[in-house]
């Protein structure tokens, strides 16, 4: 089959919404999903964004619950179902599945090919999982791997599913490194002391069959690259070197120069460095040009979920004609040269840029035409 590469039947499940359009009206509105909770060992409470239980349907663990909250309603934004089409895949992006199962002394249930495996046969998916557990990239490179499946004639369909719960061994390992806010993150702010950390699943179905949505896609994916500057195992890379090659490989491979690129979804932590280090690569990239905002300081970071997430929201706000602001952030006069979304902005431009970062110095940037 011939044809642009297509993304659509999107499906999401947030701490401000159970679904996009949910979401997306709660961000647009101002809300923010971060709430303050004690925590063992921490003096202030700790700001965590957590999806509503009631969204939370049907049985099985709780991680596979939230999981399907999300597909179904891809499954339903599908004109057939994945299971009569051949070639068809599925990936799942996440940092930690099932890690309550480590929690509750079941370290065998919490192992991620498993905890797949068991949600696949739950969820009827097609197929036999592949896992993408990559730091805090897995969502936008689960994008990637399924386009790329696609592009080079592996698969003709791939369900691209992202999770991650905020639970107490995810926190207490941020706490550890003594990366949390210490209130709701502000990601691009001056004033930015630390990330939030929050929970989230996601899906779409990337394809070059436009036939197979039953609402049309929601955007054509044109390119994308990961790099790794292995800087430092939770520290990133003073110059962005990693970053800035993942987007050079991108825009090479979609064709475009920077200069095509009309918005940049980023990842934007809220921690110090971070920030920092995206500010840097995107100066670099001669991106000073294009308004950049984080979705991090609505929900918070949820990890493997949060590239698939955000890529979602991003693609959404674009069809509006719409980019969010960056919540949290009201002054980034120490990152010069880089156009941050203090306010809400309307634009007429569809070519975004999303970034993802992670530990161990991972890069990862998807192309997409909304």
């Amino acid at each position: 089959m011939n044809g642009p590469i297509l993304l659509g039947a999107p499906g999401c499940v947030t701490p401000l919404g159970a679904s996009l359009e949910e979401s997306f009206a709660a961000m647009h509105a101002g809300h923010c999903g971060l709430r303050p909770e004690p925590f063992p060992g921490s003096e202030a409470p700790v700001h965590v964004g957590r999806c509503d239980e009631a969204v939370l349907t049907g049985g099985g663990r709780r991680a596979q619950r939230l999981l399907g909250a999300a597909v179904r309603q891809s499954m339903g934004g599908l004109a057939r179902s994945l299971r009569t089409l051949p070639r068809t895949a599925w990936v799942l992006a996440t940092t930690k599945g099932d890690v309550r199962a480590l929690e509750e002394g079941r370290p065998g249930d919490a192992e991620l090919p498993r905890f797949a495996s068991r949600a696949g046969i739950a969820l009827d998916l097609p197929g036999a999982p592949i896992v993408v557990s990559n730091a805090c990239i897995s969502g936008t490179l689960a994008i990637q791997l399924a386009a790329d499946m696609v592009r080079y004639g592996e698969m003709d369909h791939v369900l691209v599913t992202g999770l991650d719960e905020a639970t107490d061994f995810v926190l207490s390992g941020f706490h550890c490194l003594h990366a949390i806010a210490s209130g709701p993150c502000r990601p691009f702010d001056d004033a930015r002391d630390g990330i939030s950390l929050g929970e989230a699943a996601a899906s779409l179905v990337v394809t070059r069959d436009a036939g197979l949505f039953r609402h049309g896609p929601i955007a054509t994916y044109l390119g994308g690259a990961m790099g790794n500057d292995a800087n430092h195992i939770s520290g990133p890379s003073r110059t962005g070197e990693g970053l800035v090659r993942a987007v050079d490989a991108a825009l090479q491979q979609a064709g475009l120069t920077a200069a095509a690129v009309t918005h940049v979804n980023a990842h934007g932590t809220g921690s110090v460095y971070n920030d920092g280090m995206e500010h840097i690569a995107f100066s670099r990239l001669g991106l000073g040009h294009a308004p950049v905002n984080s979705y991090k300081g609505y929900f918070g970071h949820t990890l493997g979920a949060a590239g698939l997430v955000e890529t979602l929201l991003a693609v959404h706000g674009l069809r509006q004609g719409l980019m969010l602001r960056s919540l949290g952030a009201t002054c980034s006069a120490t990152l010069p040269g880089i156009d941050v979304l203090h306010t809400h902005r309307p634009t007429a431009g569809r070519t975004l840029l999303k970034t993802s970062s992670g530990f161990g110095g991972c890069n990862a940037a998807i192309l997409l035409r909304a």
